[in-house]
């Protein structure tokens, strides 16, 4: 996250006018990593920290907004106040379910070079603002030098203070996507992450326990758990998630609800091959 900051403020100090909400998003990175660094030395409640993104997302949504920026999720019937709770809610979602997604050596390098690699291509094959393409190629060259030191066996971990502002950021890309009428990639590029996190607490709660709390009932833990290494578990997401950027690429734009029903049944292959027992391999 350093390195990525380092870079982005460079990239504000240089430009005359900066992406829509830019600074905002700037200064909630940082405002997240404080609050994640506080509560690894002062293990804050969960409310103290929700309450902080809350604040840092509707800050940074009207700061978006503030800069010129109208974003469009629903057909022009729903009123615009639907739009803008839906994004928030589905922004702090994501901000959570990438720090409970990220439990194993590699598997947030992964997901976050994928999503940002898929963002990437798309911005370059529309030959969109060069800001936008800037930005996320950023993160990906920060997240593959992090890769190296956190492949199995890793030497370095992201923690909260990394996790994050990390679904922070990506969030805000995937708000990119819809502002430019790809709501389908948006859902697309990050699908594992939404599926395996939101299906596993969903059971969660049903159950009536704590979805705050650390479990190991996540698909891919699962897939440890039957005896398959990390490195492994990493690389199945990882194929997954190539299978996704080219539905994203090639197919979201023409064809959305397609491509969104065949990225579903990628992802939940995915989910129900790293669940299936494996008795021989732990043995």
């Amino acid at each position: 996250m350093g390195v990525i900051l380092l870079g982005w403020a460079g990239y504000g100090a240089s430009s005359s006018t900066p992406l829509p909400g830019f600074w905002f998003i700037f200064a909630g990175s940082i405002a997240l990593m404080a609050i994640s660094w506080l509560d690894d030395l002062k293990n804050l409640s969960p409310k103290s920290r929700l309450l902080v993104q809350i604040i840092v997302v509707c800050t940074s949504l009207w700061g978006i907004t503030h800069d010129g920026q109208s974003i469009k999720l629903f057909p022009e019937i729903i009123p615009q106040w639907l739009d803008y709770l839906f994004i928030t809610l589905a922004w702090i979602w994501f901000i959570n379910l990438y720090n409970f997604m990220d439990g194993i050596d590699g598997i947030t390098g992964v997901e976050t070079s994928s999503i940002t690699l898929g963002l990437v291509l798309i911005a370059s094959y529309y030959s969109w603002e060069s800001d936008i393409l800037y930005l996320p190629l950023f993160v990906l060259a920060a997240t593959l030098g992090f890769l190296i030191w956190n492949w199995e066996p890793a030497a370095i971990f992201l923690g909260d203070v990394g996790s994050i502002p990390l679904g922070y950021i990506l969030g805000w890309f995937m708000i990119f996507l819809i502002t430019k009428d790809m709501w389908a990639a948006a859902f697309i590029l990050p699908l594992y992450y939404l599926c395996d996190a939101t299906l596993t607490l969903a059971k969660r709660a049903v159950r009536k326990q704590k979805v705050w709390e650390a479990h190991k009932e996540h698909c891919y833990q699962v897939g440890v758990q039957n005896g398959l290494s990390h490195k492994v578990v990493s690389l199945i997401i990882l194929a997954c998630n190539t299978a996704l950027i080219a539905l994203a690429f090639f197919l979201s734009t023409d064809y959305p609800w397609y491509s969104l029903i065949i990225s579903l049944i990628i992802v939940f292959s995915t989910m129900a091959l790293l669940r299936k027992n494996n008795t021989k391999r732990r043995n």
